[in-house]
């Protein structure tokens, strides 16, 4: 491992970076296991001494672009600089090892807790349920299942052909704040999206879908922010987004699963969290979301024919 690498990081994690040379280190990422395991250990790091810090914005704030460069807090920047002083003693074995951020962990990474596992067919609670069918995007639209109504806050997307589709908008739908509990720890949220815009999916902008708790964002799933074209996870503590180890592209119906007993939250291909995930992250635990958000940058068309909500009871133990 170079030096020029560990200082690349550090810039990283210090917002130093420009544009173009934190495309360059994304695309790094992609394709240097090294790098990559560099990169996932300050990220631990940072993990681990920063739980409360989600790199989150305010509801009422001028908005950003999802998954923005990084900012990042002042002592985390003073333990990596000191960390970099012991560059010669990095050593990085295994390309599995790089891999621990994606789905799957690998030696080194966090021991793995046997939790009781919610069928995703099982006893649960549908806290938002809509079909983009008939009917038009505007604050006060009610859904099929759900005790709240839509809130578009910007933009005018528009219910066409059996769907939702639109670029340069927002738009939010509360969710109880109980409905995730010790007795209901799983959530799901499943979206079908389909083709449709003026304008691709993928772009360097973002397009997808997010979770939010007390108006902050704490974790995106979609297009996110950046160059790659592939859904991706986004847990929205400034870090690089989370990318499958192989692109997942286009429209198509995807899960996002949180477990609030131990913050892992994961993205699944399909309509059910079944088999591995593509992407496997962790964010704070015992997290209560009260937003859901539909939108899309400008640059970007998102098309979404349906989303679901719901909560999955805890499996009595056997």
């Amino acid at each position: 491992m170079r030096q020029s690498d560990h200082q690349l990081v550090m810039a990283a994690f210090e917002g130093a970076l420009g544009e173009e040379e934190f495309n360059t280190l994304q695309r790094r990422l992609k394709s240097e296991p090294d790098l990559l395991a560099l990169y996932r250990e300050h990220a631990m790091l940072h993990h681990s001494l920063s739980e409360e810090f989600e790199g989150r914005h305010s509801l009422g704030e001028s908005v950003p672009p999802v998954g923005r460069s990084p900012r990042w807090l002042l002592p985390v920047v003073v333990l990596f600089s000191v960390l970099a002083v012991g560059v010669g003693v990095w050593k990085f074995s295994t390309q599995d090892q790089g891999q621990a951020s994606q789905a799957g962990g690998s030696p080194g990474a966090d021991p793995v807790v046997i939790l009781p596992e919610p069928r995703a067919d099982g006893p649960g609670v549908t806290l938002l349920e809509d079909r983009f069918e008939s009917g038009e995007m505007t604050t006060g639209r009610r859904p099929q299942q759900g005790a709240s109504h839509w809130r578009l806050e910007r933009g005018k997307p528009q219910i066409t052909n059996k769907h939702l589709e639109g670029s340069g908008f927002e738009t939010y739908f509360y969710i109880p704040k109980d409905g995730l509990s010790a007795t209901r720890p799983v959530l799901l949220v499943t979206v079908e999206t389909v083709a449709g815009g003026d304008k691709p999916f993928h772009t360097p902008g973002w397009s997808g879908f997010s979770l939010y708790q007390e108006g902050y964002e704490v974790c995106f799933f979609g297009d996110s922010y950046g160059p790659e074209e592939t859904w991706s996870l986004d847990v929205k503590r400034s870090l690089v987004p989370l990318l499958p180890a192989k692109n997942i592209t286009g429209p198509r119906t995807m899960t996002l699963r949180y477990d609030r007993r131990d913050g892992t939250v994961e993205m699944y291909a399909g309509d059910k969290p079944i088999g591995d995930p593509l992407v496997r992250s962790k964010i704070q635990s015992g997290q209560n979301f009260d937003q859901v958000r539909i939108g899309a940058s400008e640059d970007a068309s998102l098309a979404v024919a349906s989303i679901k909500v719901r909560v999955l009871e805890e499996e009595p133990r056997k």
